[in-house]
């Protein structure tokens, strides 16, 4: 049996303090040590509690001090001394009174929507835009640019740097004028694909705190494919554009695995951004663009068949395109753009009257 027992708990907070304790019968404060609180039990046990001053100290109210005493019981009892010197150094939040003031416990997370790391204050979100790090309440944006990231700043735009959208084509407008059959050149919807290459510089002009408004200017590379739903090709004709069916050398028909149109342009679009950094949209963009046409071609490939014939001409085609666009951001997904071209396709009166519509998403 032990004929004496006495302890000092000695805390050397490198965070705050501990808290109270409402059991205590004598309260003793030496006026010289106006930086500790020395807490009588009976006649020889005494808790000291030390801080380097007394706003220290008054955060001691904040925490549970008779848990701190249980599990220092607990740790005491594991020990076969008659007298015991104990000194830890831990994290004290688990003790906070108030659990909404206790912080989260570290984590690594992997999902589709990309991996998600806690380390203390400090959060980074890995996913197809790049990388985001909060930490202790700034925001950081690392956009990944060919093998290297690029940075962009808590007041800098969503949009900026390199980007990558995929989606597809379909028409917006499609009017039937000079005795055209729809049916002619009418696309398959998931064969119709849209893709861009390039990217966006962005100025900011206002920077609040929960929105902020940015002017991004872009260029990029784009590329229409429109697949033909049909067994039909286009043709140039000598007043206008045709679609006359695919056949042999015997006016029979063939049947084609892919016939399709693409038109490469290079564009340079304005869009005013207006993003949220602390909302699940992180950003609404809209604005214009305006391309130029680097040249056209058909790619034919009949059913069975690994050989391609490719045609290059103009087929009529407008030399620059225009429209508007808009783009929206949803936190930890890719990012939704649609694009609508004010101007038809086709010269006036040397095709269909039809305008394109492209819609997808934005990978980077």
């Amino acid at each position: 049996m032990k004929n004496k027992f006495y302890f000092a708990w000695i805390f050397s907070f490198l965070f705050t303090g501990v808290s109270g304790y409402g059991g205590v019968t004598f309260l003793e404060k030496n006026p010289s040590d106006k930086d500790s609180i020395i807490v009588t039990f009976g006649a020889k046990t005494r808790m000291i509690i030390y801080g380097e001053n007394r706003e220290d100290l008054d955060k001691i109210m904040a925490y549970d001090l008779n848990a701190l005493l249980r599990d220092l019981k607990i740790r005491l009892d594991s020990t076969s001394a008659d007298t015991t010197y104990l000194r830890e150094e831990f994290n004290g939040s688990r003790y906070l009174k108030d659990s909404s003031q206790k912080s989260e416990k570290d984590y690594v997370r992997i999902g589709l929507r990309g991996i998600h790391i806690k380390d203390g204050d400090t959060e980074v979100t890995i996913n197809a835009k790049g990388v985001e790090v909060k930490d202790d309440g700034a925001d950081s944006t690392y956009r990944r640019t060919g093998k290297r990231f690029y940075r962009s700043g808590r007041n800098s735009s969503p949009r900026k740097g390199f980007n990558i959208a995929l989606g597809l084509n379909t028409y917006g407008v499609n009017k039937s004028t000079l005795g055209y059959n729809k049916d002619d050149y009418g696309l398959r919807p998931f064969g119709s694909r849209f893709i861009s290459l390039g990217y966006i510089a962005s100025s900011t002009i206002v920077r609040g705190e929960n929105a902020r408004l940015h002017l991004d200017f872009g260029v990029d590379f784009s590329w229409y494919n429109l697949m033909f739903d049909g067994n039909n090709t286009v043709a140039k004709g000598p007043d206008k554009v045709d679609f006359p069916l695919v056949t042999d050398d015997d006016g029979n028909e063939i049947e084609m695995k892919k016939s399709k149109l693409t038109v490469p342009y290079v564009n340079l679009s304005f869009m005013p951004t207006v993003s949220f950094p602390h909302a699940f949209i992180s950003y609404i963009s809209a604005g214009v663009y305006g391309g130029y046409r680097l040249g056209s071609y058909t790619k034919l490939r009949a059913e069975g068949s690994k050989d391609v014939n490719r045609v290059r001409e103009n087929f009529y085609i407008e030399d620059l395109r225009y429209g508007i666009g808009a783009e929206i951001g949803i936190r930890n997904f890719p990012d939704f753009f649609v694009n609508y071209d004010l101007n038809g396709l086709y010269t006036d009166n040397k095709g269909p009257a039809v305008k394109m519509l492209s819609f997808g998403v934005r990978l980077f």
